[in-house]
C-alpha cells in the first residue's frame, strides 16, 4: 500500500515544530504576571534581569513603547519575552544555539491509536521517551515532563545562582504553555501508517479554508494576536488547584484526554484512513465545528496554563 501525502517528510526529521506560538505563551506569562504579588512580581524580574543574555535577547528587543512605558509594563513584557524565549533561542548561531537550545524538551508522546487493531499490536511495543520521573542532572534529551520537573527543581534551589535560575524561569514559563497545547502531549500511532508516531500532527496535512498547513501547526496557530487571550477575567478557569508532585502528571494526562476527544476526532481519524491507501496527495478538511471547538479549547488551555504558571511561580518564589 503506498502512502502518498499522508506523511510530510516524517522520515526526514523526528521531532515536532516549535511550541505554541508566541501569542499563546505571551499571553500566558501576562496572566500569570497579574496574578502575582508586587513583591512576587518583583523577584521574579530582578532574577530575570541576571540571565546570560538578558541584554541581547531581552532589552534589545524591547518594543519603544514598552521602554518609554511604565515599570510594571516593562516588567511584564520582560516576562512575556521570557516565556517565548526557549524558541527564540532556535534561530541563534551556532554556538549559542548549542549552548542554550534543548529541542527535545518542549513535547512528550503519549501514543493515541488511530484503530483499536493499532493499539492492541503496539501497546507495550513503543521505545520513545515517555517516563514522566526526573533525575538529576538536568540535560538534553529530557521530554517535556522531565524538562520542567528539572527546571523547577533548579528555580526553587536557594542555592542555585540567579543566571541559571533566569534560564530556569523561561523554561518553566514555555514549557507549562507548551504542555497545554494537546499537540505536544500526545502523537497518533497506526502500525501501518505512523509506526513511529505523527510528530504531534506534523506528519498529517490539512486544509482551513484556502489555507494548507499541517494539523500540528494548526493548533499551533489558533491563538492569535488579534484574540484577547488574556481576558475578560469570566475566561479565568482555575480557582482553587493546588499544585503538588503529582499535580504536573495530572496535566499530562489530562490534556493527552483532550487530544483524544478535541484533535484527533473519529471524524479526522476516518478521514485519515478513508485517504489511506489512495495515490494523491492527501490533505485533510477541518471543517466549522471542528474550527470553533479547537479555539474555545486553545482559549481555555492558555488561561488555565497562565494561572499555573502563576501558582508555580509564588510556590517557588515562597521557598
Amino acid at each position: 500500500m503506498r502512502l502518498v501525502g499522508i506523511f510530510v517528510g516524517f522520515y526526514l526529521c523526528s521531532l515536532p515544530a516549535a511550541a505554541w506560538h508566541e501569542a499563546s505563551h505571551r499571553a500566558t506569562a501576562e496572566i500569570a504576571f497579574g496574578l502575582l504579588s508586587t513583591v512576587e512580581q518583583q523577584l521574579v524580574i530582578d532574577i530575570l534581569r541576571t540571565h546570560p543574555r538578558f541584554d541581547e535577547d531581552f532589552v534589545e528587543h524591547m518594543p519603544v513603547h514598552i521602554s518609554e512605558g511604565d515599570t510594571h509594563s516593562q516588567s511584564s513584557w520582560l516576562l512575556q519575552q521570557a516565556s517565548i524565549w526557549p524558541d527564540l533561542i532556535r534561530r541563534l548561531d551556532g554556538s549559542i544555539r548549542h549552548q542554550y537550545n534543548n529541542s527535545r524538551w518542549h513535547y512528550v508522546n503519549l501514543p493515541v491509536w488511530l484503530t483499536p487493531e493499532d493499539e492492541r499490536a503496539m501497546t507495550g511495543h513503543l521505545n520513545h521517551n515517555m517516563d514522566t520521573i526526573f533525575t538529576p542532572p538536568i540535560r538534553p534529551g529530557l521530554n517535556a515532563i522531565q524538562a520542567l520537573r528539572g527546571n523547577l527543581q533548579i528555580w526553587r534551589d536557594t542555592n542555585t545562582p540567579s543566571r541559571d535560575k533566569a534560564i530556569s524561569l523561561c523554561w518553566i514559563l514555555h514549557l507549562t504553555g507548551d504542555l497545554h497545547q494537546p499537540l505536544h502531549t500526545v502523537a497518533l500511532f497506526s502500525q501501518t501508517l505512523f509506526p513511529s508516531g505523527d510528530r504531534g500532527g506534523n506528519s498529517i496535512k490539512v486544509r482551513r479554508g484556502k489555507r494548507t498547513s499541517n494539523l500540528h501547526t494548526f493548533w499551533d496557530e489558533l491563538p492569535t494576536p488579534m484574540m484577547d487571550l488574556a481576558s475578560p477575567p469570566g475566561t479565568l478557569v482555575l480557582t482553587d488547584e493546588d499544585i503538588s508532585n503529582d499535580s504536573i502528571d495530572i496535566w499530562l494526562h489530562d490534556h493527552a484526554e483532550l487530544a483524544r476527544k478535541f484533535v484527533y476526532t473519529d471524524a479526522l481519524k476516518a478521514q485519515i484512513l478513508a485517504v489511506a491507501g489512495k495515490q494523491e496527495a492527501a490533505i485533510l478538511a477541518l471543517d466549522e465545528n471542528y474550527l470553533s471547538n479547537a479555539q474555545k479549547l486553545a482559549r481555555k488551555q492558555i488561561n488555565l496554563a497562565g494561572q499555573r504558571v502563576a501558582k508555580l511561580l509564588t510556590e517557588s518564589a515562597d521557598q
